[in-house]
């Protein structure tokens, strides 16, 4: 998913930390619960704190694993770009393309980080694109996300 399309459909963009919950199963699904403090709120409903729900885990001895979802180090703040089913249970959306670290860069400044896909990754018709890394300035981050929803919201 490009930046646009994760902006554009996420029902929450947060800045935050992740902290690990714990593991549950939902049908035959197993998710891993995160709590994000939030810090920052730029889409949806203020909230304190999110539980995300990333695929895979472990429960009573039984492990799934999904390619591409997200991992998440405890304690370390990124950027998020959530979705909230009709079901109420929030992941990141496009996986661990809707995640961004934060780092510490020169000068003091936050950067906002990604590193593309080891995956392969496809469009809507199949056709093979490339994941671009991303390496931008908290600050040009957050201008570039605003424009994006403010276009959104002229149309």
């Amino acid at each position: 998913m490009t930046l646009d399309e994760l902006a554009r459909q996420s029902t929450q963009i947060v800045r935050g930390k992740a902290q690990l919950g714990s593991a549950s199963a939902r049908g035959s699904m197993i998710y891993t619960h995160y709590r994000i403090q939030v810090a920052e709120q730029w889409k949806g409903n203020w909230a304190s704190q999110v539980d995300v729900a990333v695929p895979g885990g472990e429960v009573n001895g039984r492990r799934q694993s999904f390619t591409g979802a997200p991992v998440f180090a405890d304690g370390q703040e990124y950027i998020f770009f959530l979705w909230t089913s009709r079901t109420g249970l929030t992941q990141v959306i496009g996986l661990s393309q809707g995640m961004f670290q934060l780092q510490p860069g020169a000068l003091g400044t936050l950067m906002v980080t990604r590193t593309p896909s080891s995956q392969r990754v496809l469009d809507a018709n199949g056709k093979e694109i490339v994941d671009p890394a991303i390496n931008l300035p908290l600050p040009d981050f957050k201008d570039k996300v605003s424009r994006i929803l403010a276009t959104k919201a002229g149309q």
